[in-house]
């Protein structure tokens, strides 16, 4: 039978990027309908180490972890960085028990080991479309993230930054990453 649409994404990769979407999904639905205030930081911390766990639990994969955990600790400063510039900016303010400037301690958890999953879970190889595909993915989702955390109480927006902007800037951070982890950080094997 003749196929009208292929996938620009391999079958394995299109799969992968679909349970990323239903994991991202589950947890928004979680934090939209449960109020766990300050304990949102502690789930999204412990999903970030869950999924790293699951990415790297294959021996055949582990390979891969040196620099995953490379672009997980580049994530990490940039984020540290990004966060604290915006926070003494006056564009935003989180609400954390525990923080190092702007930035919880959690989500400097969620940027290593998360940032290290991400990058396990990626294709060896560069493809434009899952790149293209996972940027809007991830922008999507982490604008929606701080919108459910403003809900939680644990994140305020000021002067003249929106969800629109913490849409282009995580979009445009995915890109960066992308080009980290094909570029700086590139399979060898």
């Amino acid at each position: 039978m003749y196929k009208i649409y292929k996938s620009p994404v391999g079958s394995r990769e299109f799969r992968n990027l679909i349970i990323v979407i239903c994991y991202f999904v589950f947890l928004a639905l979680l934090l939209y309908f449960a109020k766990l205030g300050q304990l949102s930081w502690d789930l999204l911390l412990a999903s970030a180490i869950l999924w790293f766990a699951i990415e790297f639990r294959d021996e055949k994969h582990r390979n891969r972890l040196p620099n995953a955990l490379k672009i997980g600790a580049f994530l990490l400063v940039f984020d540290f960085a990004f966060e604290n510039s915006g926070w003494l900016a006056g564009l935003w303010q989180t609400h954390s028990s525990f923080a190092f400037g702007v930035v919880p301690i959690q989500v400097m958890g969620i940027a290593f080991f998360g940032g290290a999953a991400w990058a396990g879970y990626l294709p060896r190889k560069f493809n434009f479309w899952h790149s293209l595909s996972d940027c809007v993915v991830f922008g999507t989702f982490g604008a929606l993230g701080e919108w459910l955390l403003i809900q939680q109480g644990l994140f305020t927006y000021s002067l003249w930054w929106t969800s629109s902007f913490a849409f282009a800037a995580y979009f445009l951070t995915w890109i960066l990453l992308h080009f980290v982890r094909y570029r700086v950080f590139a399979d060898t094997r």
